[in-house]
Formats: structure tokens, C-alpha cells, sequence
């Protein structure tokens, strides 16, 4: 049988002071740590979460004034080149109102030598024809 005796209660009394300081000196201040740490990982976590929020609101932004950007570099693009056509149309006008004033001037200057070269003709067809007829007659008619 199991005998009792002071002893025991010596033992137990000790266990029961050494459970308290242990408690005391390592297991208090160990559990006041991982507290601790998992509120600063509760916290880190809800900064990260607010962080990834703010980084798809930063990144929603800049795609938003992206496409803009992008929107505004279309209606510049299709702004310079109707410009640019609209330029090129009118140097071509006013290439075909040159090329038609050229023209008109190359033919009255051809119309004005045409008719100058007939009167030169003239002149050479009367006179060639008054020499023929002198030398067929033979005398100055």
C-alpha cells in the first residue's frame, strides 16, 4: 500500500512553488510573447490587406489615365492627320491652279508665236510669191 507521510507533502508543497515560478519567471512572459506576436501579425496582415488595396486602387488609377493617355494620342493622331490632309489638299489645289495658270500661259505664248510664225509666213509666202511671179513674167509687177 501507499504510505503517506510528511514527506509527500513536502513534495508537493515544492512542485506547487516550482509550478508557480515557472509560471511566474517562463510561462507568463512566453505567452505575453506569442500574444504579442500574433497581434503584431493580426496587424501586419490588416496593414498588408490595406496596402494590396491601395496598390489595386494606384494601379486602377494609373490604367484609368492610361487609357486616357491613350484615348487623348488617338484624338491628337486623328486631329494632326486631318490637318495634314486637309494641308495636303490644299497644296494639291494650289499645285492645280498653277499647273492651269501655266498652261493658259504656254498657250497664249504658243497662240502668240503661232500667230506671229503665220504672219512671218505671210510676209515670206507674198514676198516669194512676188519674186515667182517677177521671174515668171519677167519684168517687176
Amino acid at each position: 500500500m501507499i504510505s503517506l507521510n510528511a514527506t509527500i507533502v513536502v513534495q508537493v508543497t515544492l512542485f506547487l512553488l516550482l509550478l508557480y515560478a515557472l509560471n511566474r519567471i517562463m510561462i507568463q512572459p512566453l505567452h505575453r510573447v506569442v500574444l504579442e506576436r500574433e497581434e503584431l501579425i493580426a496587424r501586419k496582415k490588416a496593414e498588408l490587406v490595406v496596402a494590396h488595396r491601395s496598390l489595386e486602387q494606384i494601379e486602377q488609377d494609373y490604367r484609368k489615365r492610361l487609357r486616357r493617355a491613350e484615348a487623348e494620342a488617338r484624338t491628337v493622331q486623328g486631329r494632326i492627320h486631318e490637318e495634314a490632309s486637309g494641308k495636303a489638299e490644299q497644296v494639291i489645289r494650289t499645285a492645280q491652279e498653277q499647273v492651269t495658270v501655266l498652261r493658259r500661259k504656254v498657250r497664249e505664248q504658243v497662240a502668240q508665236e503661232l500667230e506671229k510664225a503665220r504672219r512671218e509666213l505671210k510676209k515670206q509666202a507674198e514676198v516669194l510669191s512676188f519674186e515667182i511671179t517677177q521671174k515668171v513674167v519677167g519684168r517687176r509687177v
